[in-house]
């Protein structure tokens, strides 16, 4: 339905609506309960951690994956991991290896008291805690790493694809994968007629990049009152992209492009269907070059696949700058906390992350669709952009939302996006709980944006609080209050 932006606003800083749909709604428990027979948590993607759920009707915990298990006491996988270290007489249930509540209180602990380890009771307990981060700091060196390894292997699968074809882009040589993910790797598509990255509005124009009504959006609200023009006099397409310039787009012309589908739950038309095939058929070539011989240990069709990596970058922040961010002013100031202070500017959102997942009802990485569905889930994300980019023929693949967390509604379905239109974008809360349905004939690819704001948001709010979406947090140990 078409909305006022008004009404948009008003609505975003309402409490969710029952509706009566929710009667016949499943529990999100026993969907979540559902989705871990195979021994993963969607597909491993979300949150590879085993998860413990505990059975409102049982008093027992048991393991999501696989159900019930005898569960190791605290203090037996302490003494495993300390070995003959531990003084019988003065043991504890201290186990910051397993227990990220203890490692956490160690942290705050580090972080506010001076000589705070004198606090505890033996060497032991200090030893648990420094083998805790030396795990930890392993996992980070690890990842690394990987990173960097497997950049450089995604790098060459793209150079050897783009060799192939009847385009080049710049031999820019190897980079340094981890200090910046895409680098110089979106130079290698500077010979492509779609995916190089436009360098003024016409030419993202003339590409049919855009739907006209999302294009028109843009340009008309930036270039109202342009402060840094080119030669035409309009804004550069580069500093939009680049994110030199904090767009704000025009409330009026976002008025017709946007529309609601539920609480908290927008869309507008985003790319052209023309823009949207050429991205699933240039993904599908590299999925199918990196199942080959030479490339399968890069398992490139069997995650969803970073933009970043493959050099087109540029359209995560195309969306990022161009649509995700300004939008999340006008939608979600008041219930993300969304909006700057009278003492404050600039842009809320600093972080973004572009990839592409795909569905399928027959899931096979050469195609890169490794999953028939996705359980209910929220985002490591304060707003999320979700974009169906085809196939155009696909069945099933709704986007069902269970409800904000933090809410009454929280775990209950509170509407369905039937079959996303293939172009059109969603967008909502990363907190808010959602899932995909079974893909029923054919695939379903989905272009998803993250973003987070470590500068505002972030900076003042715990992991705990984040996750439960605690809107008040003024007394939160992260925040001004305590620091």
């Amino acid at each position: 339905m078409r909305i006022c932006l008004i009404i948009l606003i008003n609505i975003a800083s309402s409490v969710p609506m029952t509706e009566s749909r929710r009667s016949i709604s499943p529990s999100i428990s026993s969907i979540i309960s559902e989705a871990g027979k195979d021994g993963s948590i969607g597909g491993g993607a979300i949150n590879e951690k085993p998860r413990l759920y505990k059975n409102p009707t049982v008093n027992k915990i048991t393991y999501l994956r696989g159900g019930p298990e005898t569960l190791t006491s605290t203090n037996d996988r302490r003494d495993e991991r300390v070995g003959d270290t531990t003084d019988a007489s003065v043991k504890t249930s201290w186990d910051p290896i397993s227990n990220l509540s203890h490692m956490l209180h160690a942290l705050v602990g580090l972080d506010r008291y001076p000589n705070y380890l004198s606090r505890f009771r033996n060497t032991a307990d200090i030893d648990l805690l420094e083998n805790a981060l030396e795990e930890s700091l392993q996992k980070v060196r690890k990842q690394k790493a990987e990173i960097v390894k497997r950049g450089e292997g995604v790098r060459k699968l793209v150079k050897t694809f783009i060799n192939s074809h009847d385009f080049h882009g710049d031999d820019v040589g190897m980079m340094d994968t981890h200090q910046n993910v895409e680098g110089d790797n979106y130079k290698l598509w500077l010979g492509h007629p779609i995916l190089s990255r436009p360098k003024t509005w016409k030419e993202l124009r003339e590409r049919n990049v855009l739907t006209e009504k999302a294009f028109q959006t843009a340009f008309r609200s930036v270039n109202k009152k342009s402060t840094k023009s080119g030669k035409n006099g309009t804004t550069e397409l580069f500093d939009i992209i680049s994110g030199q310039i904090d767009v704000k787009l025009d409330p009026s012309l976002l008025e017709d492009l946007m529309e609601q589908e539920m609480f908290d739950v927008y869309s507008f038309p985003l790319f052209s269907n023309k823009f949207c095939a050429i991205i699933r058929k240039t993904l599908r070539e590299l999925y199918s070059l990196g199942d080959t011989a030479e490339f399968n240990h890069l398992e490139l069709g069997r995650r969803p696949i970073d933009l970043d990596s493959i050099g087109l970058g540029w359209i995560t922040d195309l969306i990022f700058q161009m649509f995700l961010q300004p939008i999340s002013r006008h939608l979600f100031a008041n219930t993300e906390k969304l909006s700057n202070s009278e003492d404050e500017s600039g842009p809320l959102l600093d972080w973004r992350q572009g990839y592409v997942a795909g569905y399928s009802v027959n899931p096979t990485s050469t195609k890169g669709v490794t999953r028939h569905r996705l359980v209910p889930h929220a985002d490591d994300s304060e707003i999320t952009v979700n974009c169906c980019i085809g196939e155009k023929n696909f069945q099933g693949g709704n986007v069902e939302f269970y409800g904000l967390r933090g809410t009454p509604e929280e775990g209950q379905l509170n509407g369905v996006v039937t079959r996303p239109d293939v172009g059109r974008a969603l967008i909502h809360s990363g907190r808010h709980l959602h899932a995909v349905s079974d893909v029923t004939s054919g695939d379903r690819y989905a272009l998803v944006v993250w973003s987070r704001s470590w500068g505002r948001f972030r900076a003042e709010t715990c992991p705990c609080c984040f996750l439960n979406r605690r809107l008040n947090t003024s007394t939160c140990i992260c925040g001004k209050r305590w620091n």
